[in-house]
């Protein structure tokens, strides 16, 4: 059983999708702290970007207290449209997603951020064919962060599971001992990025955005197999 997990960001870039399709359980952290320059509220498109309009409250509180404007759907909507249209020539899908996508958003009745980003979030996964279920696990043991508070989550499903991370968690995972400590086996994500885009640049540009979210970088016996052979030639 392969665990996942990350905050419900704002139509989020393709690492986040990797992890998803590559899980048994994805659990979305709605109880995280909310980081006023992080991905809830914000995302890239066409390298530009775009921000949801919030509710001003302290910047401390956790993310499933951050309220979206009312404005916030309409103003979503209209930036996508500006982001992906703003050239001569429209994205080759945009004509038969975009509709949909727009309508989607406009039809979203909800003052929560989280709410707000985890219905996006399912309607990204029914495009993109992706079956794995979604959970919202109550938050780890009080105090418990980081990776023992991944650690409390992943034991309160009372079976065995081995966690999938994305490489940016290495700065607090180091060499994975808490991990080790607990007998649960952590596995690093090879996705490589396409684009830092919003996963909405691959929907509109590519037939099969599936496929862009699952490229992979070649594990290392694979890179040094390519060395051997470019060195023999």
């Amino acid at each position: 059983m392969i665990y996942a997990c990350h905050q419900p960001d704002l139509l989020p870039y393709s690492g986040f999708w990797y992890k998803m399709a590559k899980c048994n359980i994805y659990d979305v952290k709605i109880w995280d702290q909310f980081v006023e320059k992080g991905y809830q509220r914000r995302v890239k498109m066409r390298d530009q970007w775009v921000t949801l309009p919030l509710v001003k409250t302290s910047p401390v509180d956790p993310i499933n207290t951050k309220c979206i404007k009312p404005e916030a759907p309409a103003f979503l909507a209209d930036a996508i449209v500006k982001r992906y249209t703003a050239s001569y020539k429209n994205p080759p899908f945009w004509d038969s997603r975009a509709p949909q996508i727009c309508d989607e958003i406009l039809s979203i009745k909800t003052d929560l951020l989280w709410e707000f980003n985890l219905r996006l979030i399912l309607v990204v996964r029914n495009l993109l064919g992706i079956e794995t279920p979604l959970t919202l696990s109550r938050p780890g043991a009080p105090g418990a962060r980081g990776a023992a508070g991944i650690i409390s989550i992943m034991e309160s499903f009372g079976t065995p599971m081995t966690y999938l991370s994305g490489t940016g968690a290495r700065a607090y995972m180091a060499d994975c001992r808490a991990f080790t400590d607990a007998g649960i086996p952590v596995i690093w994500s090879r996705h490589r990025p396409v684009t830092g885009d919003s996963i909405l640049t691959l929907i509109f540009d590519y037939e099969d955005p599936l496929s862009m979210v699952l490229a992979e970088e070649p594990q290392a016996h694979d890179r040094a197999s390519r060395g051997l052979e470019v060195a023999v030639s």
